[in-house]
């Protein structure tokens, strides 16, 4: 007994210094992955909008060819694939996933593909901290560890903010369950990486909201509002996004379409938007989601508008993340409805944006520690009221459809728990019916 302590300690100091390797390792790899990407940008920026138009498709169809031929795990937003590693192969991730996804998503939205940045950098987090399992011959227990790790401090080095990033890369594993035992461990690797982003000169800029009202309950009641819209925000993404995949897979297998042609055929489709709307919705959209932070005139259904355009993007097979067009599409909902509840614009989208990266990502407790680090405690009471309706109403749901499955939302909405969601198809009333038929 006495002996307890020392070993909680050691065994405590050594993935303390693990991760804080680790964050190193990935803040450096991640650093200049965002570097090359943002550079990119810059050089795509002042294409004329014909030049876009070519630029798109063609875009789409490397980035389809480099994922079918090079790593098909590079594909969509990454962290799935990684949160699918995580759970089904202790953490084991290919090599050559790290480099094949960030040039996938530097030819996805160098162009204007609609899509994040985080996600790249979660899974080359992800295949740095594997490679170090490799190195140090680690059991898939040790591997696993090591690779959540390497998701928090991907996560830490774009948005930067070391103690969300930690939270993220744990919440997303599973909805409802959050690994204790790692919390120090991805906080020293996020930390790391943050830390290790900043010294190589890579900087964080995010609009402080202008006027805060006093807090009560009305004030509360209209964050409420906005989680409430949040989470069917939310829903609708992963609804778009899910049917058009599902679309994709059954030309796939029926009609044997060559895989490189979807992310091609989204490009195109894009393009066609880019007429119509202009270029604000594709890429990152980092100029609308500053404007929307800062209380700036936003477009009523600029919403709907990031929806389409991040939907096609990552439904159709082209990279990149999805949390950066979370906190775009929550920004700009949150500055349409301030108008109505009386809000000032930058207070509703600081916690539209919280309230939307909860719901899509499953994950309140990361989503309230986002807001709190990038906009301050003064809103922390708002982030909450806003954060757990959008958990909640977005249901059996999820941008990451690997997530595990620990928690019943509702006793009314039922589904399998200890599984995926995307192999919770069946709700839990349902598979006793199927298992009641077979035995009868």
């Amino acid at each position: 007994m006495i002996r307890e302590p020392w070993l909680m300690g050691r065994q405590l100091m050594l993935w303390v210094v693990l991760g804080g390797l680790t964050g190193t390792l990935v803040g450096v790899v991640v650093t200049y992955f965002l570097k090359l990407l943002f550079w990119s940008i810059a050089q795509t920026g002042h294409v004329a909008t014909i030049g876009i138009m070519v630029a798109l498709p063609l875009g789409g169809l490397v980035t389809g060819m480099l994922i079918h031929y090079g790593a098909p795990d590079a594909a969509g937003h990454g962290t799935e694939a990684v949160i699918r590693a995580v759970h089904r192969q202790s953490g084991k991730i290919n090599w050559k996933v790290a480099p094949i996804k960030a040039i996938a998503t530097i030819t996805t939205i160098a162009p204007g593909g609609s899509a994040g940045k985080e996600g790249p950098s979660a899974q080359i987090g992800a295949a740095v901290a594997s490679a170090l399992a490799d190195l140090f011959r680690f059991s898939p227990a040790q591997r696993q560890r090591i690779v959540i790790c390497g998701i928090g401090a991907g996560f830490a080095s774009v948005f930067g903010t070391p103690v969300a990033g930690a939270i993220l890369g744990i919440e997303v594993l599973a909805i409802g369950d959050l690994w204790y035992d790692m919390l120090l461990p991805s906080f020293a690797a996020a930390t790391m990486a943050y830390l290790t982003s900043r010294w190589l000169g890579l900087t964080w800029n995010y609009p402080a909201p202008h006027l805060v009202p006093q807090v009560g309950l009305s004030f509360l009641g209209r964050a409420v509002v906005i989680g409430i819209a949040a989470g069917l925000a939310a829903y609708l993404l992963v609804l778009w996004m899910d049917g058009l995949h599902h679309f994709m897979g059954r030309l796939k297998d029926r009609r044997h379409w060559w895989p490189p042609l979807f992310p091609t055929i989204a490009g195109a489709a894009l393009a066609l938007l880019v007429l119509v709307v202009g270029r604000e919705y594709s890429g990152l959209s980092l100029p609308l989601l500053t404007r929307a932070l800062g209380g700036g005139s936003v477009a009523g259904l600029a919403f709907l508008w990031k929806i389409l355009f991040v939907g096609i993007t990552l439904g159709f097979g082209m990279s990149g993340g999805i949390i950066t067009p979370l906190f775009v599409i929550g920004a700009t909902l949150g500055s349409m409805l301030a108008g109505p509840l009386g809000l000032p614009p930058s207070v509703g989208a600081d916690i539209g944006l919280v309230g939307v990266t909860a719901a899509g990502a499953n994950a309140p407790i990361a989503g309230i520690l986002m807001g709190l680090e990038l906009f301050g405690a003064q809103l922390a009471p708002e982030f909450l009221a806003a954060a757990v309706p959008a958990f909640i109403l977005i249901g059996n749901h999820s941008v990451y459809p690997s997530q595990r499955v620990r928690l019943q939302k509702s006793p009314w909405v039922p589904i399998k728990t200890g599984v995926a969601l995307e192999d919770s198809d069946m709700s839990a009333e349902d598979s006793s019916l199927e298992r009641k038929r077979k035995e009868g």
